[in-house]
């Protein structure tokens, strides 16, 4: 082959070389040789700062980078910790208008639009809305979700399948929301009821909400009053919360036979639950499990030492007659009291490590985990630790086959001392 041939080629592949590598860039393909969900996994550990910068970088980082970017948009929000991972924040709520009709197409980036703003500024809002219609949440809170879902109909965003209502301050709020939402798309609903959560009788509508089943339900509720209640929510609510897959109920009062009854009318079809009721080992969560569809639970323990080491015997011999080997479980959390005692972990000792033999030997259990309530006041030497049940002789068994973690997890509020439901309370 002669040298001037041999020229020719080379010149040939360098230009197809160019040529290919030119229209890699031009296509936008990912740049990192990589498949896009492992690019989307590293660049999920950015933070807000870090991706702004990988957007600046070239045009294929840009389409990548970007949408991560504008994953997750507040509004009225304090200023996001360093960490936040794809977090967008607009730190005035009149900015977020001016931000959109800006830039229009930053619109259709939008997954998740949290508007907490305290007072009523929804008007502002009805012309931009149109350009986020990729949206697939919306969090609004109390003073503006009733205007908002008066003028803004959620039929305008075909993707939308999670609604969150936050700062709840009385029922008619919750039954003048659902009197203009209309969506047949809608899967999951939470609700956060605030300190001062009200409900009156005469606020109950003659109509129940018309609206698909509820696939997820979340419930978080604040009110430390003895006499407040959420009764007449949960039955306006309860017809669209009758084919329940996920539930998560948070309240403070120590007993609420509202969530029960929730939880019964669901027992074939959860998947995943976690409620601070306490559920009794001889009826309610035997049922549960037996059912064979619950994969995942957190189980809130009693608080007063005695009972909680009946409940734990009682745990025990409960899990040893079910037939684990066929059970869809694949997790299990215990949450555990911020005032257990160090004293109170020796005597259980032997309860803990029976509880967890029997856990050890279910097959497709992947998961123990301990979620320790962290106290509002700070952890006291008398009370365990993380590092306490992290390496305590009693969960050894889990620990040899890597079935085991132990978690903080923040007190949901003051609690009373004793935490046990009713049908606990009978059986001793």
């Amino acid at each position: 082959m002669s040298n001037k041939y041999r020229l020719a080629l080379s010149q040939s592949l360098m230009i197809s070389g160019e040529r290919s590598l030119q229209k890699l860039w031009q296509d936008q393909t990912n740049p990192f040789w990589l498949p896009d969900d492992v690019v989307h996994l590293i660049l999920g550990y950015l933070d807000t700062h870090q991706l702004e910068q990988c957007t600046h970088v070239c045009r294929s980082w840009r389409c990548i980078a970007q949408p991560m970017l504008f994953d997750l948009v507040t509004v009225n929000a304090a200023p996001a910790p360093p960490r936040i991972m794809n977090f967008f924040s607009v730190h005035t709520r009149r900015d977020f208008p001016s931000f959109i009709l800006a830039n229009p197409g930053r619109g259709l980036l939008f997954k998740h639009l949290k508007h907490t703003t305290p007072s009523n500024d929804a008007a502002s809002l009805y012309a931009v809305m149109p350009y986020c219609s990729l949206l697939r949440s919306l969090t609004l809170s109390c003073a503006l979700a009733p205007p908002f879902l008066q003028h803004v109909s959620l039929q305008q965003f075909p993707l939308l399948r999670t609604l969150v209502l936050t700062e709840i301050s009385a029922f008619r709020i919750v039954v003048d929301c659902f009197r203009f939402v209309s969506a047949d798309l809608l899967e999951e609903l939470s609700l956060s009821l605030a300190k001062s959560y009200t409900e009156r009788s005469v606020d109950v509508p003659q109509r129940q909400p018309c609206l698909p089943a509820i696939r997820t339900f979340s419930l978080f509720n604040d009110n430390e009053s003895p006499f407040a209640s959420f009764s007449l929510l949960l039955d306006y609510l309860f017809p669209i919360l009758l084919r329940l897959r996920r539930l998560v109920a948070h309240t403070i009062h120590f007993h609420s036979p509202d969530i029960v009854r929730l939880v019964e009318a669901n027992e074939g079809t959860l998947k995943y639950l976690d409620s601070s009721e306490v559920l009794g080992p001889s009826d309610l969560l035997p049922r549960l499990l037996n059912h064979g569809v619950l994969q995942e639970i957190t189980l809130c323990l009693p608080v007063l030492p005695n009972i909680l080491g009946r409940y734990l015997s009682d745990l025990g011999t409960m899990f040893l007659n079910l037939n684990l080997d066929d059970s869809p479980l694949r997790r299990i959390s215990f949450v555990v009291s911020s005032t257990y005692g160090l004293l109170d972990l020796g005597q259980h000792s032997d309860l803990w490590a029976q509880l967890a033999g029997i856990l050890s030997r279910a097959p497709y259990l992947e998961m123990v985990t301990l979620l320790l309530e962290v106290p509002p006041w700070g952890q006291s030497s008398m009370f365990v630790t993380k590092n306490d049940l992290s390496v305590h002789p009693a969960f050894n068994v889990l620990r040899e086959v890597g079935r085991i973690e132990v978690i903080y997890r923040p007190s949901p509020g003051r609690k009373p001392s004793v935490i046990l439901p009713s049908e606990f309370v009978a059986s001793l």
